[in-house]
C-alpha cells in the first residue's frame, strides 16, 4: 500500500493510518454498475479498498452517460463490468479490480457473494435488492442500500440482526410507476458519495447513521432511525 497516495486521507482524525490498513485488507462486492454502481465504484477504488468484484451483465447506453463520469460514448455497446474493470485498474493498480458480466440470479447469489466483507447496492429494482437482503441476512454480510429516484436519493447500511434490514423499511421507499426512472443528472454522484462513506464506516466497524434521505433540487437531509421488525420474516425473530 502506497501510503503517500493516501497522505491527504490518512490525515483524516476519524480515518488515519489503521483506518487505511483496514479499507486495504477488505473486499467489495458491487452489484449494479449504472449510473450509481459506476461512481461508487470509482469513488472506493481511488479511497484503496483492498479489492471489488463489479457483477452486471448490462451493456452501456446512452442514456447512461448524463449521470456518470466514468463512461464515455466510445463505450456504448460495451459491458459496463468490463468497462469499470479497465477503467479503474488503471487509476489504482494496487486495488484488486474483477469483472463479473452476469445476471445476479437466486441460483447464483450465494456463490458470489460468499467471499464478501460487504455488498453495495448499485441496482435499480426492488426485487433484486431484497433478494440480496436474504441472502445478505443469511450469510451474516453487511451491505448498503442506495436508490434514486428524480431529485431524491436514499441510502442505508443493513447490519445483520443488528439493525433494520431491507424488508423492514420497503414501505418507506416508493416503487416507481415506470420502467424507466427519472433521475436528475447529478444525483447519483452525490448519492454513490454517501453510500461509500456508509460503507468505510461498516468496513472499519463503525456504527452506521441510518436511513439517509437527501433532495438534491431543494438540498433538505434527512436522517431517520429506523429499528427492526421482530416480526419481519428476513431478520425478526
Amino acid at each position: 500500500m502506497g501510503k503517500d497516495r493516501y497522505r491527504r486521507q490518512i490525515l483524516v482524525k476519524q480515518f488515519g493510518l489503521k483506518g487505511q490498513k483496514q479499507l486495504a485488507s477488505k473486499h467489495a462486492v458491487l452489484i449494479g454498475g449504472g449510473g450509481l454502481g459506476s461512481n461508487s465504484a470509482n469513488i472506493l477504488i481511488r479511497m484503496g479498498i483492498g479489492s471489488i468484484d463489479i457483477i452486471d451483465y448490462d451493456t452501456i447506453d446512452r442514456t447512461n452517460l448524463h449521470r456518470t463520469s466514468v463512461f464515455s460514448e466510445k463505450d456504448i455497446g460495451k459491458y459496463k463490468a468490463i468497462v469499470l474493470k479497465e477503467r479503474l485498474q488503471s487509476v489504482n493498480t494496487d486495488v484488486q479490480v474483477k469483472a463479473i458480466n452476469k445476471k445476479i440470479t437466486s441460483k447464483n447469489i450465494d456463490s458470489l457473494l460468499i467471499h464478501a466483507d460487504v455488498i453495495v447496492d448499485g441496482t435499480d429494482n426492488i426485487p433484486l435488492r431484497l433478494l440480496i437482503n436474504t441472502i445478505a441476512i443469511q450469510q451474516n454480510i453487511p451491505w448498503v442500500y442506495a436508490g434514486v429516484y428524480e431529485t431524491v436519493g436514499m441510502v442505508m447500511a443493513i447490519l445483520p440482526k443488528k439493525t433494520a434490514c431491507f424488508h423492514c423499511i420497503t414501505q418507506n421507499i416508493p416503487i416507481p410507476k415506470s420502467k424507466e426512472i427519472p433521475v436528475l443528472g447529478s444525483l447519483p454522484a452525490t448519492i454513490a458519495a454517501i453510500q461509500c462513506n456508509e460503507t468505510i464506516k461498516v468496513l472499519l466497524g463503525k456504527q452506521p447513521a441510518g436511513l439517509l434521505i437527501y433532495d438534491v433540487w431543494n438540498q433538505c437531509f434527512d436522517k431517520l432511525d429506523i429499528q427492526r421488525n421482530p416480526n419481519c420474516p428476513i431478520c425478526g425473530k
